[in-house]
C-alpha cells in the first residue's frame, strides 16, 4: 500500500455529504428504504439576500453509523448558492464536509495553494473550489451537534 500523502490542512474527519434534491422528503424515504439510513430530521431555513430576495430551503439529516452526516438540500423559494447547480447539473452531489478546528486558518493555506472560497460564512463554514476537485465543492466547517427536527 503506498504512503499516505502529507495533508496541507489539519483534517479532523470527513463527515459530511450533501446532495441538492428537488424534493428533501422523496429523497430521504429513498434512501431510508433502500440503504437503511435514517430517521431523518428536517428544519426549514431562510432569510433574505443583501439584495431583499427571500430564500427558503427545507435540509434533511441523517446520520449513518460511524457519524457521517447526510444532507439533502431542497431549495423551497428564491435563488441561493445551491440553485445553479440544481439548474445546470440535476439533482447530485454538490460538496463533502470536513470538521476543521480552525476553519479561517485551514481556508487560508488552500487559497494560497490556489482553492477558491466559492461561499464565505466566516469563521463557521467556507465553501472553496480547485483545479481537479471532481465538480465536488469543499465545505470546511467547525464540527457541531447532531441536528435536530424543527419541521416534524
Amino acid at each position: 500500500m503506498p504512503d499516505k500523502p502529507e495533508s496541507v490542512i489539519n483534517l479532523k474527519t470527513f463527515d459530511h455529504i450533501a446532495m441538492v434534491v428537488k424534493d428533501a422528503r422523496k429523497a430521504a424515504r429513498a434512501w431510508e428504504s433502500m440503504l437503511g439510513i435514517g430517521p431523518w430530521v428536517f428544519q426549514e431555513r431562510g432569510g433574505r439576500r443583501p439584495d431583499g430576495q427571500t430564500v427558503k430551503v427545507i435540509c434533511a439529516y441523517a446520520y449513518t453509523e460511524n457519524e457521517v452526516e447526510i444532507e439533502f438540500i431542497e431549495i423551497v423559494e428564491g435563488r441561493i448558492f445551491h440553485s445553479e447547480f440544481l439548474e445546470t447539473v440535476g439533482e447530485g452531489l454538490h460538496h463533502v464536509g470536513y470538521a476543521v478546528d480552525d476553519v479561517l486558518a485551514e481556508t487560508a493555506k488552500l487559497v494560497a495553494r490556489g482553492a477558491e472560497v466559492v461561499m464565505d460564512q466566516g469563521a463557521a463554514c467556507q465553501y472553496l473550489r480547485f483545479e481537479g476537485d471532481g465538480g465536488v465543492i469543499t465545505e470546511l466547517y467547525r464540527k457541531h451537534p447532531h441536528f435536530q427536527d424543527t419541521m416534524g
